[in-house]
C-alpha cells in the first residue's frame, strides 16, 4: 500500500524548521538544504514542496503572517479607542525576538523583490494592506473625535505607515536605542501630533 503523506503538515514543519533557523541564526542560513537537513528530509523532497528560494520565502512570509494574526487574536485590547489604536500600531514594529526575526524575513523578503516578480506582487499587496490597515486606524480615530474629520487622510495613512515602518527597521537595527517604552513613546508623541492638528 502506498504511503500516506500530510502535506499540510510537511509544509508546517518546513515552516517551523526555517523558522527556528531563522530565529536562531538568521535568515542567510536558512537554505533549501539546510532547511531540509533539519526538517529530516531530502533537499529533493523540500523542492517538491518549494521548487525555488522565492516560493519558500513566500511561504514562509504567509506563515509569518499567520503567526502575526494568531497573536493579534489573542491580546487583549484596550476599549479605549486611542489606547487601541496605539496598541495596534506598537504591536507591528519589532520590539521583541519574534517580532526581529519577522522584521528581518520582511527586509529580506523586501530586497528580494526588487529582481523577482512573485515577490514584487506579494510585497504590494502586504504594503497595500498596510496602507488599508492605517486608513483604518485614522478612522477609529476620527469617530471617536480624536482627530479632526477633515484631515487628509490618504496623506495621513501614508505618513503614519512611513512612521511605523521607519519605527521598524531601527527598532531592528538599533534596539538598544529603539525599546518598547522608547518606540510607546514615539508611537504616542506622533498620534498625539495628529490629534492636535
Amino acid at each position: 500500500m502506498p504511503k500516506i503523506v500530510d502535506h499540510d503538515h510537511k509544509r508546517k514543519l518546513i515552516a517551523e524548521t526555517a523558522w527556528k533557523i531563522i530565529e536562531t541564526e538568521g535568515i542567510e542560513k536558512a537554505s533549501i538544504r539546510r532547511i531540509a537537513s533539519e526538517a529530516g528530509m531530502s533537499a529533493g523532497a523540500l523542492r517538491h514542496y518549494f521548487s525555488n528560494q522565492d516560493e519558500l520565502l513566500l511561504f514562509i512570509m504567509d506563515y509569518f503572517l499567520a503567526r502575526g494574526k494568531e497573536r493579534s487574536k489573542n491580546k487583549s485590547w484596550s476599549q479605549d479607542p486611542f489606547i487601541a489604536v496605539q496598541e495596534t500600531l506598537l504591536e507591528l514594529v519589532p520590539v521583541d525576538r519574534d517580532k526581529q526575526a519577522e522584521a528581518g524575513v520582511w527586509l529580506v523578503f523586501v530586497i528580494r523583490s526588487l529582481t523577482s516578480a512573485a515577490l514584487n506582487t506579494k510585497k504590494d499587496e502586504l504594503i497595500e494592506g498596510e496602507y488599508i490597515l492605517m486608513k483604518a486606524l485614522l478612522e477609529i480615530l476620527i469617530k471617536a473625535g480624536y482627530v479632526k474629520k477633515d484631515i487628509d487622510i490618504e496623506l495621513e495613512k501614508l505618513r503614519l505607515s512611513a512612521v511605523i515602518e521607519g519605527l521598524s527597521i531601527h527598532a531592528l537595527l538599533r534596539p538598544d536605542i529603539f525599546t518598547i517604552e522608547k518606540t510607546e513613546q514615539i508611537i504616542t508623541h506622533h498620534l498625539k501630533e495628529l490629534c492636535n492638528q
